[in-house]
């Protein structure tokens, strides 16, 4: 259970970032309280962030915080200053949020692929 103190852990995701995916491709992400118990990150087409091509929210909801992109939902685990991790409660992987030393933002992806073998994938966000 979470308090909204504790959601607000969240805070250190606040503003637009620029990230890199594993492929070396820019992606461009904004994030913003919209509620006092809700985060929304809007996904852009360019560093402009003028054309949102995509969305999802972070809520807490009676001291559960679930983050939910498309069909996909998945549930906090930790909120700590600086770090969120979350455990799929319909969704294919976990994932993690970490700030780092420097300021940008660590995302890790963990999943089981179909032999059972663990894998993940780590991608950074800069201020844009």
């Amino acid at each position: 259970m979470f308090s909204l103190e504790q959601f607000h852990r969240l805070a250190f995701l606040e503003g637009r970032w620029i990230g890199t995916a594993p492929d070396g491709a820019e992606f461009h992400e904004e994030y913003a309280f919209t509620a006092p118990g809700a985060l929304a990150c809007t996904r852009h087409a360019t560093a402009a962030f003028a054309e949102p091509v995509d969305t999802s929210t972070v809520t807490l909801l009676e001291g559960e915080v679930l983050s939910q992109w498309n069909v996909f939902r998945w549930r906090a685990v930790a909120l700590d200053d600086g770090h969120a991790r979350f455990e799929p409660v319909d969704a294919p992987s976990a994932f993690s949020w970490t700030r780092l030393a420097d300021g940008r933002i660590e995302v890790v992806q963990r999943w089981t692929d179909e032999g059972g073998a663990s894998q993940s994938m780590t991608m950074h966000l800069r201020r844009a």
